[in-house]
């Protein structure tokens, strides 16, 4: 199941060019998007309701699309507007559309009650065009899991030190609880490694002393999935506010949008200061580097889906490591049944 009162990303902006359809599976539903001549982004549903051809197999004419099964002719509201060979149309003629917006170089899309839609809740990735700060955009991941399992690795930082002791972790973070705080549909987590050797890639692209203190600060926004976190790596006794040019400053966003119950969508950037390099091309480094992460991610998470899937009543044991994410589960477990309740649907 899945909260659709929610902005969620359905892709980057660069992706939806003009006169193509682009077609993509968001919260287990088929959405046809297309580019409108004002440069704003239509959604429907990508299922003509006359024979259910896909919309996306049709053609753009304007800011309207045309099934070409049939000929039929939808505006971007999904009103059909045109039936050849047929004067009358009738209002049940229309497909389904769904409010968007363009942000922060992100295309988000809202797929609840539309009367619910305010654009104003909407969070920031203002770091991408913001002065000192470089960054590539476009990446993605399509993730054979679903979304709950990811939201997991991401929340637990317990795992660094062996998913990734060969780049981003070391074995000491193992040991080191984090501090978390709930507040309203947000969940914050601090974590701190003090006195350690830097990991991997920031010891190959940056110029950091032998030992380092990491601060890692999370916020999720349960709704539509969206994950925020500052990182910063600087000499030991510089802080969290370090101005030492050697310091490392890492600002990354990833939004999951679910595909459907056992896929995912895993849109990401990070952002990087312009810390102590000899290193070209450090941006492009950079992102490789956090690539590379995620994709050891990716191997662990998508084969504990593919265990669970073949016995997916099997119990799991929790650990003290677990709490944030057994409460973030009854979290979202209330969220849903609130969404699903008769006074929400009335609303």
């Amino acid at each position: 199941m899945y909260l659709k009162n929610a902005w969620y990303v359905a892709g980057w902006n660069s992706e939806f060019q003009k006169d193509q359809l682009v077609s993509r599976r968001l919260l287990g539903q088929d959405i046809v998007f297309y580019r409108r001549g004002d440069g704003s982004v239509a959604a429907l549903e990508d299922r003509c309701c006359h024979r259910a051809a896909p919309l996306s197999k049709g053609q753009q004419e304007g800011d309207q699309i045309r099934c070409m099964y049939h000929g039929l002719l939808f505006n971007c509201a999904g009103q059909c507007v045109e039936v050849p060979g047929q004067e009358r149309i009738s209002d049940k003629l229309k497909v389904r559309s769904f409010p968007t917006e363009v942000r922060d170089n992100l295309v988000w899309i809202w797929m609840g009650q539309p009367e619910l839609a305010d654009a104003s809740e909407i969070k920031q990735v203002h770091w991408h065009n913001r002065e000192g700060w470089r960054v590539e955009e476009g990446g993605y991941l399509r993730y054979a899991s679903g979304v709950q399992l990811i939201v997991d690795n991401l929340l637990d930082f317990s795992h660094l030190g062996f998913v990734h002791n060969k780049s981003i972790g070391t074995r000491k973070q193992g040991n080191i609880r984090p501090e978390t705080e709930f507040q309203g549909e947000t969940v914050s987590v601090r974590f701190t490694t003090l006195g350690s050797p830097p990991p991997a890639f920031a010891r190959e692209l940056g110029q950091l002393p032998e030992n380092v203190d990491r601060f890692n600060y999370y916020v999720w926004h349960i709704r539509g999935n969206l994950f925020v976190q500052d990182s910063v790596i600087a000499p030991v006794g510089e802080g969290y506010e370090s101005l030492d040019p050697a310091t490392m400053k890492l600002h990354t966003f990833i939004a999951l949008t679910p595909c459907d119950e056992n896929t995912a969508h895993y849109f990401w950037a990070t952002a990087h200061n312009n810390f102590t390099s000899t290193t070209e091309d450090l941006t492009r480094r950079l992102t490789e580097q956090v690539a590379h992460a995620f994709d050891e991610d990716r191997e662990i998470i998508e084969a504990q889906q593919a265990v669970i899937s073949t016995a997916p009543d099997a119990p799991m044991v929790a650990i003290a490591a677990d709490g944030t994410l057994l409460k973030v589960r009854r979290m979202l477990d209330a969220l849903l049944l609130e969404e699903r309740s008769p006074k929400a649907a009335t609303q």
